[in-house]
């Protein structure tokens, strides 16, 4: 089953999002951020159980500095939206 959205970039354009069905997802504990001159490079890794002190990056994704900040603005809030939704979950459960 594929997922629609309607969402609005930074110059109100609606864009219809499509989300595979066989979208992967993978687990990362591992992130390095390089911030270059027109770009910003994520790279996501992880930790070797077997191999302490050795890491290998399965991914590294490239974006705008436009686009790093938007996601940056985004993930924070987000990330705040969950922590207060957190915090109420803990005041209901205390009553």
């Amino acid at each position: 089953m594929s997922e629609q959205q309607n969402t609005k970039n930074n110059e109100q354009q609606d864009i219809r999002v499509h989300v595979s069905p066989e979208l992967d997802y993978s687990y990362r504990d591992v992130a390095n951020i390089f911030v270059g001159t027109g770009d910003v490079t994520f790279e996501f890794g992880n930790h070797h159980r077997s191999m302490p002190g050795h890491v290998t990056i399965a991914n590294r994704i490239v974006m705008s500095v436009a686009n790093a900040y938007d996601f940056q603005v985004r993930l924070q809030k987000a990330l705040v939206d969950a922590q207060k939704q957190i915090q109420r979950s803990l005041q209901g459960n205390k009553e």
